[in-house]
């Protein structure tokens, strides 16, 4: 049996950030993961995230960021159209004295350069292709039975599984979660005009469709959800076809639009987690709450999840404090769960408000997004969400001139 500090289940962003952000602390760590390695020969653009600059902040506060950002896109635009009345906005990164609004990065990518930072910290193990048999705990520890056959008693044990959490099903953490019925097509597509760095989405009356910039200047990543009969019948058409309809969909805003790859899609759900801890054991990321892709929050919002509860970590291991401390883990959960409701309940209005085809509805939107378009202030509101700079951040994600009047 193996007595370590903390085990983290999981080995996607949100958990090898964690394991990154406590690695200096000096504390023993151990990441347990079902699948395989990371490994550059999965990056295939098929799944992509779109990061903030909070995000880019911690990123580059454990040494990830350059290796990350050399593969990555960013964009200086983004362009939101109805696709059914004159509603457009669009938001400029030189109207804001920025360089980007964020970066379209390859999930795996980000997994790739996490991993390879971890390579420089001897007190963090990780194990892959590994399963959990059981969890236990008493009141000093959490036991975890490995590959029927290792034992590890951890002080503490933070779940970032994923939607499909083992972690929060074992130790019978609460779930609600309602089915959009929408599925998500997500492919690679080659584009006749160059993107100009810039990400697009347009509401179509089955439901939103991105198109967001990749390194090459003509190729895009599109999510594009809809009602699962319309995905059945998009993803029976042959390849033509396929690229007809999504041409037409995007009003051939980058010209004519084809296929790079196959199509996938998958189901989408919003899970939440009334609540993330019992005991030693924490939530984090998707597997304490899962959202619409609609405006790409996913990611940043586990990041900021593990930023937070490394913050408070820190803060207890610094002044000699138990870290496994229930006031600590309560903090966390009070502290990020009030975030993820806001984005959660926003995300929903939003989307519902866009799918909605009443006529006066689509009036009121049209007239909403063209005034705001005029309103520079308001603009500003929310772009500075969009860049992850409002809410209560982490003090690694804030921007610096707020770190510094925090300090």
């Amino acid at each position: 049996m193996q007595n370590v500090d903390v085990t983290i289940v999981g080995a996607g962003s949100a958990g090898l950030t964690l394991a990154l952000l406590l690695a200096p602390l000096g504390l023993s760590i151990v990441v347990l993961e079902q699948g395989g390695a990371p490994h550059s020969s999965n990056i295939n653009h098929q799944r992509v995230s779109a990061l903030n600059l909070a995000s880019m902040r911690v990123l580059s506060h454990i040494g990830a960021w350059p290796a990350i950002a050399a593969t990555a896109q960013s964009y200086n635009r983004m362009q939101v159209w109805d696709a059914d009345s004159f509603a457009r906005i669009e938001f400029d990164a030189k109207a804001e004295r920025l360089s980007e609004l964020g970066w379209i990065c390859d999930n795996e990518q980000v997994r790739v350069a996490l991993y390879q930072q971890l390579q420089q910290h001897s007190n963090v193990r990780l194990e892959f292709n590994c399963t959990i048999n059981s969890l236990a705990q008493s009141e000093r520890d959490v036991l975890i039975n490995i590959n029927q056959q290792q034992l590890l008693l951890s002080r503490l044990l933070v779940g970032a599984d994923g939607v499909n959490s083992m972690v929060r099903t074992t130790m019978q953490l609460p779930l609600t979660h309602w089915d959009y019925e929408q599925q998500a097509i997500v492919a690679t597509i080659d584009t006749t005009q160059p993107h100009q760095n810039t990400a697009r989405q347009v509401f179509l009356p089955t439901g939103p469709l991105a198109l967001l910039p990749l390194p090459d200047p003509q190729q895009c990543s599109i999510v594009w959800s809809c009602n699962p009969e319309r995905a059945a019948q998009l993803l029976a058409m042959p390849a033509q076809q396929f690229n007809q309809a999504l041409t037409a969909a995007s009003n051939s805003v980058l010209g004519v639009l084809q296929l790079h790859n196959d199509p996938k899609a998958f189901g989408l759900k919003m899970r939440y987690a009334s609540s993330w801890l019992r005991g030693r054991v924490v939530l984090v990321a998707d597997a304490a709450h899962s959202i619409h892709p609609l405006a790409g929050q996913g990611m940043n919002l586990g990041l900021m999840d593990v930023a937070a509860l490394a913050e408070l970590i820190s803060e207890y291991v610094n002044d000699n404090k138990d870290f496994t401390d229930n006031r600590l883990l309560r903090r966390y959960e009070r502290w990020r769960k009030a975030e993820a409701q806001t984005l959660i309940t926003a995300m929903e209005a939003f989307k519902r408000g866009f799918s909605n085809s009443q006529p006066l509805l689509k009036l009121v939107r049209a007239v909403g997004m063209s005034g705001i378009n005029q309103l520079p202030w308001l603009k500003g509101q929310i772009i500075a969400a969009a860049l992850g700079n409002s809410g209560d951040l982490p003090k690694l994600a804030q921007p610096q001139e707020k770190t510094a009047r925090s300090a």
